[in-house]
């Protein structure tokens, strides 16, 4: 399979499928110097190869005895007259030795840990968190009684949207959702969000917010105040009262925010294996590292890392909400679509089921005792969920962190 694998890998398109997850080092020992051979001709040409490139490539710069180009010849032959594969099947294929090497780097590193006994007790545990999650459940017969599509209709609005025009259009989302939720610096996501995580929580429904953006403590405070719409003063007095309203009391129980500076996805994933909450909110996404591409350029990391939190919402079937930036195209726009979504060009738009951006036009910013400047407009550019597609008005009231549908009706599509 690997043969046929790396002679479908000449094609730039089954490349591109597949590039997140290719090291040559997935590869057997004797064709990983084939495989670095492919990525480089592709990182110099945007077109497809063939195997009587790679091997001119090879030998130019990688093969210099006799007996190494004899041995070359052979390999590449071989891989000639191998039949190609789709990118799906490549992929697919090429993610499962992907695992499979980073499973063997990890217990490699840790059987060398225990060795030299030379490691804390911390770096034992790193060591293990870079062991890939497995999927026990990778497969699953799906019945066809009327039970069964009852069960996934009644799961596909299991988080319903807290702005009423979106519930009306959208219907809310569901376990295995990724969602991405953007907007430019100070537009309002985060308080977008605690608004979100505020109509889950006191539901009943679970959330573990990571933030990154923002200090933890804020984020609470803005959770809180959406729960119950009191001010910062209100708060404050609440607390000099030591009086908390039943309604947060209820609700917090549902809620874990985590601040964090610098962490690696893989370590969320593992965290979540024994308990997942029903949401994730990683704000900001494209903050977190990942534990074997801390050198890629920057375009290969954010695919991967959007990849492994496609990963998370499948693994823990659970929704994932990443909260990420708009480019600078998104400047007082109302309107503002996923292709202005900041590193749109990565493949980040095209792990997320919907993708909803958060715009305002800035021809008031000069006024702020203008009630309009307080309007946001909530866009819904991808939507594999229904859909749907078109933009809202929503009213923001930043003392007490409400978002209410409406307030620009003509601007409503």
């Amino acid at each position: 399979m690997e043969l046929r694998l790396l002679n479908s890998l000449t094609n730039k398109d089954v490349y591109e499928g597949c590039v997140q997850y290719l090291n040559p080092d997935i590869f057997s020992e004797e064709l990983e110097d084939v495989m670095s051979a492919i990525q480089e001709l592709h990182s110099e040409f945007d077109t497809n190869i063939d195997m009587g490139v790679v091997k001119t490539h090879m030998f130019n710069k990688k093969v210099s005895t006799t007996a190494k180009k004899a041995l070359l010849t052979d390999i590449i032959d071989k891989i000639e007259v191998s039949d190609p594969v789709t990118v799906d099947i490549a992929r697919t294929f090429i993610f499962q030795m992907a695992r499979k090497a980073q499973r063997m780097r990890a217990m490699n590193k840790l059987a060398q840990s225990i060795e030299t006994s030379a490691d804390s007790h911390e770096e034992v545990i790193s060591i293990l968190s870079e062991l890939p999650v497995e999927d026990q459940n990778d497969s699953e017969i799906i019945g066809a009684t009327n039970a069964d599509l009852k069960e996934f209709y009644q799961a596909s609005n299991r988080y319903p949207f807290s702005i009423e025009s979106l519930q009306h259009h959208i219907g809310g989302m569901s376990k295995g959702n990724l969602a991405v939720v953007f907007g430019r610096p100070e537009i309002g996501k985060s308080s977008f969000i605690a608004h979100m995580v505020a109509g889950y929580i006191k539901n009943g429904i679970t959330v573990e917010y990571y933030a990154n953006e923002e200090p933890g403590r804020k984020i609470m405070l803005n959770i809180r105040r959406a729960v119950t719409g009191e001010s910062d003063s209100d708060v404050a007095s609440a607390i000099q009262k030591e009086h908390t309203p039943k309604e947060w009391e209820d609700a917090y129980k549902n809620l874990i925010v985590r601040s964090i500076g610098t962490m690696e996805i893989d370590t969320i994933i593992a965290r979540s294996k024994d308990n997942p909450p029903d949401v994730f909110v990683l704000d900001q996404v494209d903050k977190l590292t990942l534990t074997n591409n801390k050198n890629s350029p920057n375009h290969e990391r954010l695919r991967e890392l959007y990849t492994r939190t496609r990963e998370l919402a499948k693994t823990r079937d659970c929704l994932v909400i990443n909260v990420s930036q708009a480019s600078m195209d998104a400047d007082g726009q109302n309107r503002i679509t996923y292709d202005m979504l900041d590193g749109s060009k990565t493949g980040k738009a095209g792990e997320a089921d919907i993708i909803i951006g958060i715009g305002k036009n800035d021809f008031l910013k000069d006024d702020a005792s203008d009630p309009r400047h307080q309007i946001r407009y909530v866009t819904v550019s991808k939507n594999k969920i229904n859909g749907w597609h078109g933009m809202v008005p929503v009213t923001f009231n930043p003392v007490t962190n409400q978002w209410v549908a409406g307030g620009d009706d003509a601007n409503c599509y």
